[in-house]
């Protein structure tokens, strides 16, 4: 999110990658941004939960973390369509990520400074669709390229079906089908790419049901039925809103999902609640902020409230008819905050002059606002980057220069040892970043498992969570190197072994032990083409026998499902 301007980048076509855009002076505080859920209908106890992914490079050697402020994207080049860009109407758009397999090396940003300016034009900030069972992750670019996530799902559909031709207020000719390879993950339905070419239809989250799955971006929520891929409703931004701009990252257990809306000029400051199984906007509260607008404002979900995290909105309301429940109270009248929220949890961290400790992170439940945890953080720069993970609870914080660091909170809130990120002799490792609709890293157990690059390609590497110690690094044996996917129901990471944009791709786990690659599935090599999962969120049964992929930047098609026998 952070760090110093690449060198240039060029596509396999030869044409340039263009550079990302200067940050502005200043912006919302937080980090976070609002994504998927798991497939099947949404884990029991109704908090969204956070899932690894991709980083947005693999080790990073110049950059420092970034602080969540809003990044703007690079000027968008002419793509084949038109007006595929940021999740926010108005927000910098990045550049659509090439369409092939190979993984490329990632952008870097420049750091902003700790004090927020005045309000200037946000970047892009979509969310890592985080799906309750896994996510892959992979090498990126911070203009677009983004890696897929895989999330397990129970699919209520028949894998032998096929969809007929169907259209609807997606766009698009119709969903078409594709002739079965044995053996393989077959492509069996694809959704048409959308038709109003003006519009903004990059990837903000990814729901699930028992039967649906819905694709967010700034325009409308869109659902697509899970046996035929025909549009089963579509809900566009609401009157009195310009769009979307977030997602949390799954809907509760009764198929609710949270979602942040942009007022105007780019202020983030509306939330509001959508019943996934029908498309009903249940309710909308929040009006304009002023001076004080909410460049990216993040939103969790419970059973019973939404809890909303950004520099000008820290709250929780009602999911039944959005009342507000709670608001966060600052320390004292001169403090500068920066949150996150995920999981159930708001993760705040502020630098109060007037107040002592002048820095201190808090966990609060979104249900009630009230502190489960208050930590003293060594330094007036140490503030909240992101929450890693939720189970157990793993906090990314930025801090000086290099000196960015992993906390892990027990349940009585107590902090565990800091894990620098930079270790001497060694590039800055760079974790999953919230800027772009990505995979986060994984936790499993005490290890976290977060997507590096070795030998020029994207591999996996295992991380003590309880001395900071690295226990291995691999990229499989694959060509092109792993993507890392989370799967929290088994005790061993999953990954997808690239094998070439025309060699196809396999699904695997990999050895707590030493990192090795045990293949569990494929993919028809005929049917990937150029994606190779790029810029894509991947859904997978927990047979392995149905995988749904969601495209990031809808150039060719929106969503495809895949079967095998």
């Amino acid at each position: 999110m952070a760090g110093d301007q690449p060198d240039q980048r060029t596509q396999l076509d030869g044409a340039s990658v263009p550079p990302p855009a200067q940050p502005p002076a200043g912006g919302a505080d937080i980090n976070y941004q609002p994504t998927a859920t798991a497939f099947p209908a949404q884990a029991g106890g109704g908090a969204d939960t956070p899932a690894p992914g991709a980083p947005v490079g693999p080790y990073d050697p110049q950059a420092a973390a970034g602080y969540g402020y809003p990044q703007p994207g690079p000027a968008q080049p002419a793509p084949p369509q038109s007006g595929y860009g940021a999740p926010q109407a108005g927000y910098g758009q990045p550049a659509p990520g090439p369409n092939y397999a190979y993984p490329q090396p990632p952008q870097q940003q420049p750091q902003p400074n700790y004090y927020p300016g005045p309000p200037t034009q946000p970047p892009v900030k979509q969310r890592n669709p985080v799906m309750v069972f896994g996510a892959i992750a992979g090498s990126v670019l911070a203009i677009g390229i983004v890696i897929g996530l895989i999330v397990l799902f129970q699919p209520n559909h028949n894998p032998g079906s096929t969809a007929g031709s169907t259209s609807g207020t997606a766009g698009g000719p119709g969903t078409t089908t594709n002739a079965p390879v044995a053996n393989a993950l077959n492509a069996t339905w694809t959704a048409p790419k959308p038709t109003d070419g003006g519009a903004d239809h990059r990837l903000l989250g990814v729901w699930t049901t028992g039967k649906l799955v819905i694709r967010g971006d700034a325009e409308a929520l869109t659902a697509y039925n899970q046996s035929d891929g025909q549009v089963a409703w579509t809900l566009p931004s609401p009157s009195g809103t310009k769009a979307f701009c977030s997602m949390s990252r799954d809907a509760n257990s009764n198929n609710i999902g949270a979602v942040s809306f942009n007022l105007g000029d780019d202020d983030c400051s509306a939330v509001g609640a959508v019943d996934a199984t029908t498309g009903k906007l249940i309710f909308k509260v929040g009006q304009p902020q002023g001076q004080s607008k909410s460049f990216d404002t993040q939103v969790t979900v419970t059973d019973t409230s939404i809890a909303a995290a950004s520099g000008s909105l820290l709250a929780g309301f009602s999911i039944t008819d959005g009342h507000q429940l709670w608001s966060y109270q600052p320390r004292g009248q001169f403090c500068n905050d920066s949150a996150d929220a995920a999981g159930g949890l708001v993760v705040v961290s502020d630098f109060c002059a007037d107040s002592s400790p002048t820095q201190v992170m808090q966990v609060l439940n979104a249900d009630t606002g009230k502190s489960t945890a208050s930590i003293t953080l060594s330094t007036e720069n140490d503030r909240i980057s992101q929450i890693v993970s939720v189970k157990p609870l793993v906090v990314q914080v930025s801090s000086d220069s290099d000196s960015d660091y992993l906390l892990q909170i027990d349940n009585s809130g107590n902090a565990g040892n800091k894990i620098p990120l930079k270790v001497t002799g060694q590039d800055k490792l760079q974790l999953s970043s919230a800027s772009a609709a990505e995979a986060k890293d994984v936790v499993i157990g005490n290890t976290l498992y977060v997507q590096v690059e070795q030998n020029s390609k994207p591999a996996v590497e295992a991380l003590d969570l309880g001395t900071g110690k690295a226990l291995w690094t691999s990229d499989g044996g694959a060509a092109q190197g792993l993507r890392l996917v989370d799967k929290s129901s088994v005790s061993s990471p999953a990954v997808i072994a690239i094998d070439g944009y025309d060699k196809g791709a396999r699904l695997g786990n990999l050895s707590t032990t030493d990192g090795s690659f045990t293949p569990i599935a494929s993919f028809n090599k005929k049917d990937l083409g150029f994606m190779s999962f790029s810029d894509t969120e991947v859904l997978m049964s927990n047979d392995t026998k149905s995988v749904l992929a969601v495209q990031g930047l809808p150039i060719e098609n929106t969503v495809q499902m895949f079967n095998r026998k």
